[in-house]
């Protein structure tokens, strides 16, 4: 398998142009000083020299996490992209001040004890930690210390790489502005290269969106519980749906099994069956409101996901889960009284939700036809005419009509089913529930 397969090349593309601006910005900011110095000849002192690493390097990574992370989130509202920036500027420039100073006495170092070699070698060694700090910056921002770790390796490598271009940079331009301009430039554009390619490459769990503003977007899994919804700090942020609730439902990863679980009273589906929770394979297919999203997993981690027992939400409970209801499955004990008379279907999930269907005994068709009693056009998901309601004169019978993606009735696909009060009813993204007038 290519090692290429599986990275996105449009994030690459676009956190290397990212960084670019970035290694502009810095440029910008520090080329200057560093102009007045040469003019005036301004002699060296250790503490001025301190500072100005201490400058170049906390500027370089929180100008490099900051616009990495809202590059990261072009398509974003604007609350989020100033969230994400938020959380990524203070750490990058706190880190890239550490880095600078370290990068510093490195560089020292290797002049004194290898004149000649050492000053490109010091100067690798010292931009290599600067770009380190931009990246654990906008690993941060991304949402966990595991992103902020392979962010920080990218970082190191793309700012090691952009040290080495700066030193061929400074003696094909005889140094200088130039060469500063276009080392900044090229150090920027390798960072952020690498941080997005380190990040694609490591990932074990990710999502895809399909369809919606955010199409062909991938999330990378890497925490115990990953939310999806509309809320604008969702970890995958789904907006443009009024059916898909701020926290709609979670991704559970426990070793090598991602799970996902929807919130309280809301549904997801699974390869277009709807479902309360369900373990993930990959290339399974989620579908949250009008989105439709894709799982992946890394071959050698399905192949091992698989070997294990599946488990069921009720298994993982000892992670804590402060923002949410664990699904409980109905108890089949229970006996529900038998649907009669007059009905209504209430909408409690889906492209129709809180709409409420009213019928009499009699035969009631549901699917996308103009001419079904139960009308659900907005349900793609839906067949034209997907199931019927029948009236047998002691109860209501619901069977399939041969629809596309099947009929689901108390969590069990089924071509015939008896109502009973309360039973949920799956038919395409649509969860309809069985009240009584």
């Amino acid at each position: 398998m290519s090692i290429m397969q599986n990275v996105n090349t449009s994030r690459l593309i676009m956190l290397s142009i990212a960084g670019a601006i970035a290694g502009f910005l810095v440029f910008l900011v520090i080329n200057p000083g560093m102009v007045r110095e040469e003019t005036l000849s301004i002699p060296d002192r250790p503490g001025d020299v301190l500072m100005s690493a201490i400058m170049l390097g906390a500027s370089f990574a929180a100008l490099l996490s900051g616009i990495l992370a809202a590059a990261d989130e072009f398509t974003s509202p604007p609350k989020r992209v100033i969230t994400k920036m938020a959380i990524a500027v203070p750490i990058g420039a706190v880190a890239g001040a550490f880095g600078g100073i370290f990068g510093q006495f490195a560089f020292s170092a290797m002049i004194l004890t290898t004149p000649g070699l050492g000053i490109f070698v010091g100067r690798t060694i010292g931009w290599a930690v600067m770009g380190a700090g931009g990246g654990v910056g906008v690993g941060f921002a991304m949402g966990s210390w595991q992103r902020a770790k392979m962010s920080m390796l990218g970082g190191l490598i793309g700012g090691g790489a952009g040290g080495i271009l700066f030193d061929v940079t400074s003696i094909i331009t005889h140094g200088g502005s130039a060469s500063r301009f276009i080392g900044f430039i090229l150090m920027g554009a390798a960072t952020g290269a690498a941080v997005a390619f380190v990040d694609e490459i490591a990932k074990q769990n990710w999502v895809t969106v399909l369809s919606g503003p955010k199409e062909g977007r991938s999330f990378i899994i890497t925490k115990p519980t990953t939310t999806i919804g509309r809320d604008e700090l969702a970890d995958i942020p789904l907006f443009g749906d009024p059916n898909v609730t701020k926290q709609h439902a979670y991704l559970l990863m426990q070793d090598n099994n991602v799970s996902v679980q929807s919130a309280s009273g809301v549904v997801v589906s699974v390869n277009n069956s709807p479902t309360q929770s369900a373990t993930l394979k990959d290339g399974d297919l989620l579908g949250v409101g009008r989105f439709h999203l894709r799982f992946n997993q890394k071959a050698e981690l399905a192949v091992k996901a698989a070997s294990q027992p599946q488990q069921r939400w009720s298994d993982v409970q000892s992670t804590p889960q402060p923002t949410m209801q664990p699904y409980s499955a109905p108890q089949q004990t229970v006996v529900q009284p038998v649907a009669m008379g007059n009905l209504v279907l209430t909408a409690v999930g889906g492209p129709h939700m809180n709409q409420k269907f009213q019928f009499g005994p009699g035969s009631v068709k549901i699917g996308r036809e103009a001419g079904c009693q139960i009308l659900l056009a907005q349900d793609t998901m839906v067949s034209r005419n997907h199931a019927e309601i029948t009236w047998n004169g002691s109860g209501w019978i619901i069977r399939d009509l041969g629809s596309t993606n099947g009929l689901w009735a108390r969590g069990q696909r089924a071509n015939e089913q008896a109502l009973q009060i309360g039973d949920q009813i799956g038919i395409g993204q649509t969860i309809l529930r069985v009240d009584s007038i």
